[in-house]
C-alpha cells in the first residue's frame, strides 16, 4: 500500500486532521492475525502511520511502545523496526522552531511548453543574479530537473562558488527555493539530519555556507557523495531497541553554496558555476525576498512538464558532447541534456555549448594527487631524464606558487616523506641509486608510463622547466528560438509579475555577461 509521506511543516495549510487518541490507534493492530500476510500488515501499517500525523510527542511515544508489545506477541521478530519504519516523522513547531513547508507543487491546469517555460526560469534567473549565459543554462536546467528527479539514475549536484563573499551565492538558493519542490534550505547540517530528511521528505537539499562546516566533516562528504548514483544512494544505520539495521535513502537533489572550492569528490559529482561579484556595468534588480510566492507559477508550470514527460525521459539517452572526457562529468550532464532535447528549441546547442564550456574549466576541482601526476610529467617530458630524486623534484614543487605544494601542511612545504604518501596508492615508491658517488633516493620514469597513461589527459607533455633543461638536456621536438507562450492560455499574463516579457517570441530578456 503505497502511502505518501508527511510534509515536515504545514506551511501554509488550511485546516488540520483530527488526533486520534493513542488507544484507537493501537487497537488498529488488534485485527491483524497471528502469522498476518504481508498484504495485510502493510495495509494496517499504513493506516497506522497516516493517524499519527499530527499527534504530539507524548502520544506518539505511547503509541509506540504500545505497538512494540502488541507486535511482539503476534510473533514479530523485530517488531521495534517495523514499528519505526512505520511512524512517519514527527511534525514540530513553536519555540525556535522555524516553519519549514516541504509540499510539492500544484500541477498547472493546462500542458505546459517546455521551451518557453525555461526561457522564463532563466529571465528570472538573470534578473538577480549576474550570469554568463553558459552560467545560466545549467541552472534554469537544473531547476526543470528537480521536479523530474525520479526519472533518472544520477543526480548531479548543482554548486555555486565563489573566491568571497558578496558574490549571489545566496541570492541563487533563495531562487531556487521559490523554483524547486520541497525546498529545505540549511546553513548547517550534520550527518544523521541530511539521509534522514533525504529518506523521509525527498526534499531538494539546498545548503548554504558550506564552506563553514563542509571541508573538516568527512562523515557529512561521504553521505553526500552517496546521493549521486541512485543504485548506491544508501547509507546503513544501526536503529531501535533490538538494534535493527536500516537502510535510509540519500536519493533526492541537492545544491550547495559555498566560498572557495568544493571538496574534490563533491566536485567531481557536481555541475560547478564559478561566481564573482558583480561588475558595476553589470544591471540586475534587487530579489525581495518576501515576493518569491510571485515564483509560485512557474514552480506549478515546471512540476506539470515533469508529470507529462516522466517515461519520456526515463527512456531518453541523450548524445554527449566529445569534449568532455571525464565519464563522471558526462554522466552529471546527462540528465541535463536529456532535459534540453526534450524541450527543444534551442536548448539542445546551448546546453551542449554551455557543457562544453563549463567542463573545460572544472580543472581546478582535481584532486592533490591527479594534480602531482600533472606537474611530475612535466618534469619527466623530456626523454633523457630516466629518473629524478626527490630533491630535485621538491625544489620544482616548492617555486611553483599556483599549487598547493609550496604550503602543503601546517604552512609547510612538501616533504619527500608527503610526496612518496601521495604516490604510494598508485604503486609508485622511491628508488635508490648513486650518481658521482653520491647516493640518491627518488623515482624513475618508467614507474610512472601506466599511470599517466591510467589517470592524465592523452595530450602532448610540456616541456620541462629551464633548470632542468640546462641540467639535462632538452630534444628537438543553436536552432531559431522557439516562438510563443509558456502554455496555450489567455492566462498568460499570470506569470508577468514573475518575468515580464520573459516569454514573447520565446526569447529571455539579455543581460550583460560577465567580461
Amino acid at each position: 500500500m503505497a502511502v505518501r509521506l508527511v510534509n515536515l511543516m504545514a506551511l501554509g495549510s488550511k485546516e488540520s486532521a483530527p488526533v486520534v487518541p493513542p488507544e484507537e490507534v493501537l487497537a488498529l493492530l488488534d485485527v491483524l492475525p497471528e502469522g498476518p500476510t504481508a498484504e495485510q500488515v502493510l495495509s494496517v501499517m499504513g493506516r497506522f502511520r497516516e493517524l499519527l500525523k499530527n499527534m504530539d510527542d507524548i502520544s506518539r511515544e505511547i503509541v509506540r511502545e504500545g505497538a512494540v508489545k502488541r507486535l511482539r506477541v503476534l510473533g514479530f521478530a523485530c517488531p521495534t523496526r517495523l514499528v519505526d519504519a512505520a511512524m512517519p516523522p514527527p511534525v514540530k513547531g513553536g519555540g525556535n522552531a522555524r516553519t519549514t513547508g516541504l509540499q510539492d507543487p500544484d500541477l498547472w491546469p493546462e500542458a505546459v511548453n517546455g521551451a518557453a517555460l525555461l526561457n522564463a526560469i532563466e529571465h528570472t534567473i538573470r534578473r538577480f543574479v549576474a550570469l554568463a549565459p553558459e552560467q545560466a543554462v545549467p541552472f534554469a536546467l537544473w531547476v526543470l530537473f528537480t521536479h523530474c528527479h525520479d526519472a533518472f539514475e544520477v543526480s548531479p549536484i548543482l554548486a555555486f562558488t565563489s573566491p568571497d563573499k558578496g558574490c549571489g551565492k545566496s541570492t541563487a538558493l533563495a531562487l531556487l527555493s521559490a523554483l524547486v519542490p520541497r525546498p529545505l534550505t540549511s546553513a548547517n547540517i550534520t550527518p544523521s539530519a541530511v539521509f534522514r530528511a533525504a529518506d523521509y521528505y525527498k526534499p531538494c537539499l539546498l545548503l548554504d555556507e558550506a564552506d563553514t562546516f563542509l571541508h573538516d566533516a568527512e562523515g557529512l562528504r561521504g553521505i553526500l557523495n552517496s546521493g549521486h548514483m541512485r543504485t548506491q544512494a544508501y547509507v546503513t544505520r544501526v536503529v531501535g531497541d533490538d538494534h535493527g539495521v536500516c537502510m535510509f535513502s540519500t536519493w533526492t537533489p541537492k545544491a550547495i553554496a559555498m566560498i572557495g572550492q568544493l571538496p574534490p569528490t563533491l566536485a567531481d559529482r557536481s555541475v560547478t558555476i564559478r561566481m564573482r561579484r558583480r561588475d558595476r556595468s553589470e544591471t540586475i534588480e534587487r530579489l525581495q525576498l518576501h515576493r518569491l510566492g510571485d515564483m509560485e507559477d512557474l514552480r506549478s508550470m515546471a512540476a506539470r512538464w515533469a508529470h507529462d514527460h516522466m517515461d519520456a525521459l526515463r527512456l531518453s539517452d541523450p548524445q554527449i558532447p566529445e569534449t568532455i572526457s571525464k565519464d563522471r562529468a558526462r554522466d552529471n550532464w546527462r540528465s541535463l541534456l536529456a532535459i534540453a532535447d526534450m524541450v527543444g528549441s534551442e536548448w539542445p546547442a546551448r546546453a551542449r555549448s554551455s557543457a562544453t564550456q563549463l567542463s573545460c574549466t572544472a580543472g581546478n576541482d582535481t584532486s592533490s594527487a591527479i594534480l602531482l601526476l600533472e606537474d611530475l610529467r612535466a618534469l619527466f617530458s623530456n626523454h633523457k631524464i630516466e629518473r629524478l630524486s626527490s630533491e630535485t623534484i621538491l625544489q620544482h614543487l616548492h617555486k611553483m606558487e599556483e599549487r598547493p605544494w609550496p604550503e602543503w601542511r601546517d604552512r609547510g612545504p612538501m616533504t619527500a616523506r608527503q610526496l612518496a604518501l601521495l604516490l604510494t596508492p598508485f604503486g609508485i615508491t622511491p628508488v635508490k641509486w648513486k650518481e658521482e658517488g653520491v647516493s640518491r633516493r627518488g623515482y624513475e620514469r618508467d614507474a610512472f608510463r601506466e599511470t599517466f597513461s591510467r589517470y592524465l589527459p592523452h595530450e602532448a607533455p610540456q616541456p620541462p622547466p629551464a633548470s632542468l633543461q640546462r641540467t639535462y638536456g632538452h630534444p628537438q621536438s543553436a536552432p531559431e528560438s522557439q516562438k510563443g507562450a509558456v502554455y496555450e492560455s489567455a492566462n498568460s499574463s499570470i506569470i508577468r509579475p514573475v518575468a515580464e516579457g520573459a516569454v514573447q517570441n520565446g526569447e529571455s530578456r539579455k543581460c550583460p555577461s560577465e567580461k
